[in-house]
């Protein structure tokens, strides 16, 4: 537990590294990096305290940076609430990665670099049977699909109906009331019933998972089961 909660912590810093100037928010982040790096025994504690307990949040200030081009979306969550959701991140992909939860063929994964990756998908392209043969004017087609707006699609209930299935219901019941807070952007105000905040740090982890459920939906269980093989 000390270990992860110890990666979470070094992974929060690090945004700080580079940076000059703080401002207050970001000083009591930083403040409280080291007080959890001081006394883990406590953080924890109180994270998991948190995590059995909290189910009302502070409101998640939102900005927007221009890029001409586009917006991103900068959120501003409460640093006590960010470093209980930095330890819930870590504790989950390490949970995941340790049963196995993604199967081999959700790619691009860690297990390899994105060149091996590259170099495999071409050789198995090449290694099909008559895979370059035109003479009856036959061609290959390669199909991409694209999810459009998982992020802001997902649905929180079912979500947390899925979520039970592989984690702890006081977990899910934390995740999904998450992002289920108050967005406070300038003067104006919006509580998020629909969709996921991005800016939380375990939401790469629900898109992950959300995204294994669309595969299995489009792959359906047989196919998915030959591909993950035995």
């Amino acid at each position: 537990d000390t270990k992860l909660l110890i990666l979470a912590l070094e992974r929060l810093k690090e945004a700080y590294s580079v940076k000059s100037r703080l401002n207050q928010s970001q000083r009591e982040e930083l403040g409280l990096i080291e007080q959890a790096y001081d006394n883990p025994h406590e953080a924890l504690s109180r994270i998991k305290r948190h995590l059995l307990t909290q189910r009302a949040f502070k409101e998640v200030g939102i900005e927007f940076m221009d890029l001409y081009s586009h917006l991103v979306p900068v959120y501003d969550v409460e640093p006590l609430e960010k470093i209980t959701d930095a330890y819930l991140d870590q504790y989950l992909w390490y949970e995941a990665d340790k049963r196995r939860l993604f199967p081999p063929w959700v790619k691009p994964s860690d297990t390899e670099p994105p060149p091996l990756l590259v170099y495999k998908w071409c050789q198995g392209i090449n290694n099909l049977q008559d895979v370059w043969d035109v003479s009856e004017a036959e061609c290959n087609v390669l199909l991409e699909s694209k999810f459009e707006k998982i992020y802001e699609k997902i649905d929180l209930t079912l979500l947390n109906r899925l979520l039970r299935l592989i984690v702890d219901h006081n977990i899910a019941d934390y995740m999904t009331a998450k992002n289920n807070v108050v967005i406070n952007y300038k003067d104006m105000n919006h509580t998020n019933s629909y969709g996921i905040i991005r800016g939380l740090q375990f939401a790469s982890f629900i898109v992950q998972y959300y995204g294994l459920v669309l595969d299995l939906l489009v792959l359906g269980l047989q196919r998915a089961s030959e591909m993950a093989g035995p």
